[in-house]
This record gives structure tokens, C-alpha cells and sequence, in this order.
């Protein structure tokens, strides 16, 4: 299957294996994060998720845990523990993530905007985004969480 790349909350995703290239048993995505980029708060409830960062620093908040990752460092998600993440570096952060079993792929590309190659500039977040990931995102095993409180961040 070809290479997709969508823009979803600000990010870009570049969707590297999908679940039809897997018989359903994993994804594989390329994630870039400009500075400041990332998810809010929220929970799987069918896949893990494998974050390697290529470049960068993110920031990973899991379970109540702060993992600082940097380039050539992985973390783990797994399915059912919130978790967001944050890019907390001055340049765009590059992960590769893996997500076992497939699905989550949909998700982006359902909530997100199509771009017409890797290196287009994601779009930026909008209220009408928003309301489609919170929206759509119960269809898919995920649960959007409130905004963590500032100390909690």
C-alpha cells in the first residue's frame, strides 16, 4: 500500500504500514511534532503503541509517570493507561510509532487532513478538529480526556 501522510491536531502523520499490510497485526507510522505539537490527554482501549524517536525531545506523560525521550530513545503505551505527549524541544521531534494491534491508522485518517507529501506543513489545529476527534474517536477504542491541570503537566 502506498505511503499516506495526514495532518491531525497539528501534527503530521505519515502512515508507513498499514493494517492490510500486516493481516491486521500491527501499524507502523512516522510521526513529526513541531515544537510545542502533541496529543492531549487519552486512552486506547485496543492497541499498545511503541514510540522510537528519530529527532528531537518529547515528552511523555503515562499513568501519572513524566518520561522525558530523545533521539535514539523508546517508551512504551500500554492500551487502557492515559497518556499525552508533548513536544518539548525548539525543533520538530520525529517518532516512528508502532501500534499493535492495527486500527488506529483509521482513526487519523478519518479525523485528520490528507497532505500531498511528507513534507507538507500540517495543518493547524481548529475548534471544528476538535469536535471531529472527539467525535469519531469513541468509534475506534479511544477515549479523549480532559486537559490535565497545569501542575500536573
Amino acid at each position: 500500500m502506498p505511503v499516506r501522510t495526514t495532518s491531525v491536531a497539528g501534527d503530521r502523520i505519515t502512515i508507513l504500514l498499514d493494517g492490510n499490510d500486516t493481516q491486521g497485526a500491527y501499524s507502523v507510522m512516522e510521526i513529526t511534532l513541531p515544537p510545542g505539537g502533541g496529543t492531549p490527554p487519552h486512552v486506547h482501549h485496543r492497541e499498545d503503541e511503541a514510540f522510537m524517536l528519530v529527532a528531537g525531545e518529547v515528552t511523555f506523560y503515562c499513568g501519572g509517570e513524566v518520561h522525558v525521550r530523545r533521539a535514539g530513545e523508546y517508551i512504551f503505551g500500554a492500551r487502557d493507561i492515559p497518556h499525552h505527549y508533548t513536544n518539548t524541544g525548539g525543533t520538530d521531534a520525529i517518532m516512528i510509532m508502532t501500534a499493535t494491534p492495527a486500527g488506529v491508522e483509521n482513526f487519523f485518517e478519518s479525523v485528520g487532513t490528507a497532505l500531498s507529501s511528507r513534507t507538507a506543513p500540517p495543518v493547524p489545529l481548529t475548534p471544528e478538529g476538535i469536535g471531529r476527534i472527539v467525535a469519531l474517536a469513541p468509534q475506534y477504542g479511544i477515549e479523549i480526556l480532559p486537559p490535565p491541570s497545569p501542575a500536573a503537566v
